[in-house]
């Protein structure tokens, strides 16, 4: 019988994507599964028995906004907004990870697979969005004080 981390990654390539299998440590063991479409790279991590899936990616925090709590904060109200998507902010605060369950069956997954893929890219980027628009505007605000205060 076919590993299911071995089905899916067929799935990926017949869309025209390189899928490398990482991290499989048996067949009853979780594999990683990683392609990259429109600029992200994505993880899948496969669960034989019993089946579970679970899609990834990460995004990047510029230095200049990289503040963990007001970032923790902003991440929580996205997810709040986008439902069964978890963002996970990384211990450096440099970077967050969106991720989605997809249950344990192989063909619903495949049915639901690009959707699910952009559901993520839409949330993170969204997240990003106002991680970049909350810190620009501290920025600013900051800024706007500062210049009061040499006023006076």
């Amino acid at each position: 019988m076919p590993l299911l981390r071995d089905e899916l990654a067929r799935f990926i390539q017949s869309e025209g994507h390189r899928v490398e299998i990482a991290a499989a440590q048996g067949p009853s063991e979780r594999a990683e599964l990683l392609f990259r479409t429109r600029g992200y790279v994505f993880s899948v991590l496969v669960r034989e028995a019993p089946p579970q899936f679970e899609i990834a990616t990460a995004y990047e925090i510029p230095p200049w906004a990289r503040e963990r709590a007001q970032n923790a904060t902003t991440l929580a109200g996205v997810a709040t907004d986008v439902g069964d998507v978890r963002f996970t902010l990384a211990p450096n605060g440099k970077t967050f990870v969106v991720n989605l369950d997809c249950g344990g069956d192989l063909a619903e997954l495949q049915r639901s697979f690009w959707t699910s893929v952009g559901r993520l890219r839409e949330a993170g980027v969204a997240a990003l969005e106002r991680i970049l628009d909350r810190s620009e505007s501290r920025a600013a605000a900051n800024k706007f004080i500062e210049s009061l205060t040499r006023k006076e």
